[in-house]
C-alpha cells in the first residue's frame, strides 16, 4: 500500500507500508513437514540427489509439505508428466529474506549448465534470463535491489531464452509467511520448437517450495508439462521436465550462498 502525504513546511514525503513476513520463526523438523514419509524416503531425501520420482498423469504419488499454512498446488495439469523432488540442502544460517532475494536475481538464470545427451556435453540451459515489465509488455527490466522484508504475495514476469525453446515467458507468482515460501512459475505463452508449438500457454507449471530448518533448507519441488503424443514420442518428457527444474531449484541454492 503507498500513501502520499503532504507537509507544507517539510515537502512531499512518501511512506511506503509493505505488508511483509517475519524473517525468523521457529524450525520444523523434516518429520514435521513430511509426517507420511517412510525411513527409505527420508533417507533418500537428506542424501546428495535428494528423492525423485517422475511419471504421467495424476497416478502419481505426491507428497505435499503439510502445516506450512500455504496452499502448494498439486501439479493440476491433467495427463500433465509431472516431476517431483524433495531435498535438503545444508547451511549453516538460511532465513525465508535469503530466498527471496535469491529468487529476485532473476538475471542469475543465464548459464546454469544441464547435461545434454544429444551433445553429450554439459551447455547452458537458459542462455538468457531477464525480468520484463508484464505479460502485455516483455520490455526487459533490471532486478530490483536486494529487499529488507519478503512481502506476503508478489507477481513478476521473466523471459528465459532456453535452449531447446528459444525465448520462454513465465508468470512467478511469490506466497511467503513466517515458516515457508513459494515460487510458482507458470508459462504465460506457449513453449514452441523450429516454430511449432510443443507445450501450450499454462500448461507447463514448476513449483518449489523452501522451508527452512535446524541445518540447512528443505526444498520440495513439482514440475509438470501437458505435451501432446505426438512430442511426447520425439522427447523423452521427463527427462526434460526435470532439467529444467533442477537448473531452476540450483539457481536459488546458488543465490543463497
Amino acid at each position: 500500500m503507498h500513501f502520499s502525504i503532504k507537509n507544507k513546511g517539510a515537502g512531499v514525503f512518501y511512506v511506503w507500508i509493505l505488508i511483509a513476513v517475519p524473517v525468523f520463526s521457529q524450525t520444523r523438523s523434516l518429520n514435521d513437514i513430511f509426517p507420511e514419509l517412510d525411513a527409505e524416503k527420508t533417507q533418500s531425501a537428506l542424501s546428495a540427489d535428494g528423492s525423485v520420482a517422475a511419471g504421467k498423469g495424476l497416478a502419481l504419488q505426491r507428497i505435499v509439505p503439510a502445516g506450512s499454512g500455504l496452499a502448494v498446488q498439486h501439479a493440476i495439469l491433467k495427463n500433465a508428466y509431472i516431476t517431483e523432488s524433495i531435498a535438503f540442502i545444508p547451511f549453516e544460517k538460511v532465513t525465508i529474506l535469503n530466498v527471496y532475494n535469491a529468487l529476485q536475481n532473476i538475471r542469475s538464470l543465464k548459464g546454469i549448465p544441464y547435461h545434454s545427451a544429444t551433445k553429450g556435453a554439459d551447455v547452458p540451459l537458459f542462455e538468457d534470463a531477464t525480468r520484463i515489465k508484464s505479460n502485455k509488455d516483455t520490455s526487459a527490466i533490471p532486478d530490483p535491489p536486494q529487499a529488507v522484508a519478503a512481502p506476503a504475495t508478489e507477481t513478476w514476469y521473466v523471459r528465459l531464452k532456453d535452449a531447446n525453446f528459444g525465448n520462454s515467458y513465465y508468470r512467478v507468482d511469490i506466497a511467503a509467511n513466517d515458516k515457508a515460501i513459494i515460487c510458482t512459475l507458470t508459462n504465460f505463452k506457449a513453449l514452441s520448437f523450429l516454430f511449432v508449438s510443443v507445450i501450450g500457454k499454462e500448461k507447463f507449471i514448476a513449483q518449489l517450495y523452501f522451508e527452512p530448518i535446524d541445518g540447512g533448507i528443505v526444498i520440495y519441488s513439482i514440475a509438470s508439462a501437458d505435451v501432446s503424443d505426438f512430442f511426447a514420442s520425439k522427447i523423452h518428457v521427463p527427462s526434460a521436465v526435470q532439467k529444467r527444474l533442477e537448473v531452476i531449484k540450483q539457481w536459488v541454492i546458488n543465490g543463497m550462498r
